[in-house]
This record gives C-alpha cells, sequence and structure tokens, in this order.
C-alpha cells in the first residue's frame, strides 16, 4: 500500500499539525472504502477506522521538517500550504481536504519536489487525490486500524491495538 499512497501521505502529514489546530474531524468508525488515484494509476483498499485510527489527515511526520505557508478553512473544507525538506529534497505541498466524514471524504495534493544541491535531475511535480466513502461498520473480525489491501491480504497499522 505505502508505494500509491506516500505522495498522498507525506503530503498530508506535512499540513497534520496546522490542520490538527483547527480541529478536521475524522471519519466516522466503520469500514471505508479509499481510492488512492495518483499520475501512475488508482488503488483501492478498505481501511476500519475509528478516530485513533484514522489516517487520511493525520500522518506520522517522524523524517520530515516542514513549515506551514498557508493554512485556511474554505467553504467546503480545508486548505494548507507547506514546504518541507527530507532526504536531501525539498517539497512544496498545496493540499485541499473536503467531504462531510460521516460518509465521504476526499484529499487532494498537488506536490512539487526538488532536490536540495540543485540537481534538476530528480525534480518532479505529481498531483495525488484519496477518495474515501463509509460501506458500514467493520466486518466481523476486524479491528481498527486493519487496512484490506487489493488481493484480500490484510495488514493492521495501528500499533497500540494487539491482535
Amino acid at each position: 500500500m505505502r508505494p500509491p499512497i506516500l505522495p498522498l501521505a507525506a503530503a498530508l502529514c506535512l499540513a497534520a499539525p496546522a490542520l490538527a489546530a483547527e480541529r478536521v474531524p475524522t471519519r466516522t468508525p466503520g469500514l471505508w472504502e479509499s481510492s488512492t488515484i495518483t499520475n501512475a494509476g488508482r488503488t483501492t483498499v478498505k481501511e476500519c477506522v475509528d478516530e485513533k485510527t484514522d489516517r487520511l489527515v493525520l500522518q506520522l511526520t517522524a523524517v520530515l521538517t516542514c513549515k506551514n505557508t498557508d493554512f485556511r478553512r474554505t467553504a467546503d473544507g480545508f486548505f494548507a500550504g507547506a514546504k518541507c525538506s527530507a532526504g536531501g529534497m525539498t517539497v512544496d505541498n498545496q493540499i485541499t481536504v473536503t467531504g462531510d466524514f460521516d460518509s465521504w471524504a476526499r484529499a487532494e495534493a498537488i506536490t512539487n519536489m526538488a532536490s536540495a544541491d540543485g540537481d534538476a535531475g530528480v525534480n518532479r511535480s505529481f498531483s495525488t487525490a484519496i477518495e474515501t466513502r463509509r460501506l458500514g461498520e467493520c466486518d466481523a473480525g476486524q479491528i481498527p486500524g486493519d487496512v484490506i489491501l487489493p488481493g484480500g491480504k490484510t495488514i493492521h497499522v495501528n500499533p497500540s491495538a494487539r491482535r
């Protein structure tokens, strides 16, 4: 799951401190189907979430150093801009998040990456979106933090809950 979702996950986590301060709602607990759409294609997973495991907006930021350059509530959601550096790269993001968070939500990021040392060969721009909709309650045997990958394999991303 990480490769297709990584660009948006990174983009969203860059805005996490500002978004958290504004109290962006978490999705209603239950089973959600989330499609990640990138320049490379579309990947769809199912996620059993609760307020502690909802990863749509808040991501771990351990390896990134970011400066939020713009954050505001919009008529239909939130907008955030962030400039970051990680691994010799600078990253400039523009992120929008919309939805009612009860039945649907959409996060979209425009990301421009550049080499911190001026190597133009590694510069790139891309867009990423996550479209998610609630399917209902989590299935029997699922716990918050379960992510069901294409093909049916389940991974668990909540380190505080034991299986």
